[in-house]
């Protein structure tokens, strides 16, 4: 039976994760980007623009070839995405095991249980590393303050009250108590979209 390969770092999946355990968005290094790997000690590129120590950290975490080429230009393509997401799909098939990428940011399934795991924890380390990154710029190009754009979200999908503001999120997320249901559609689309990127808001 096909189940979701969170391992990947489907950003929806993690946003959500972190909103609800006061985490932060990694699943692996300190930097939140990718795998926590024998670190790269080499040199770094001068990375610019809003994500650029995002870059610096993604680069860091691996020592893959192909990573490395794809972020030392300062962005992650489609065409980037899609060459590292067939790659993991072809290792995958060659162990044995039919995945799909379903989403933007690494979403995707496994036709396979827990055997899978072993396969999957060899296969997705490059795409783990450039979908988190990617998933993360697609749903906030500019970088903008992740609290204030998500308490804002939720004022406008009248989740929270008129007034709550960043500050009011950042104690409730701290806290782990929110003054309205999370199970109220509008929280999982604010954590998850909160510019309305995905849903074309």
């Amino acid at each position: 039976m096909p189940y979701a390969t969170y391992a990947r770092a489907a950003v929806v999946a993690i946003a959500v994760t972190a909103a609800l355990s006061g985490c932060s968005e990694s699943s692996g290094s300190p930097d939140g980007v990718g795998p926590t790997a024998a670190a790269y000690t080499g040199p770094v590129p001068a990375f610019s623009g809003p994500w650029a120590s995002e870059f610096a950290a993604a680069f860091r975490s691996t020592k893959s070839e192909v990573v490395h080429a794809i972020l030392e230009k300062g962005s992650i393509t489609d065409r980037d995405y899609a060459e590292v997401s067939s790659a993991y799909i072809k290792c995958m098939a060659n162990k044995g095991f039919t995945a799909t990428i379903t989403g933007p940011a690494g979403e995707g399934t496994v036709d396979a249980g827990e055997e899978s795991f072993e396969a999957e924890a060899e296969c997705n380390a490059d795409l783990s590393v450039i979908a988190t990154l990617r998933g993360a710029i697609l749903r906030n190009p500019d970088h903008r303050d992740e609290e204030e754009i998500v308490a804002a979200c939720l004022v406008d999908k009248k989740v929270a009250p008129p007034g709550y503001s960043k500050r009011d999120y950042g104690a409730d997320l701290q806290a782990q108590k929110f003054p309205y249901s999370i199970e109220n559609p509008g929280f999982s689309t604010c954590v998850n979209d909160p510019l309305g990127l995905a849903s074309g808001k």
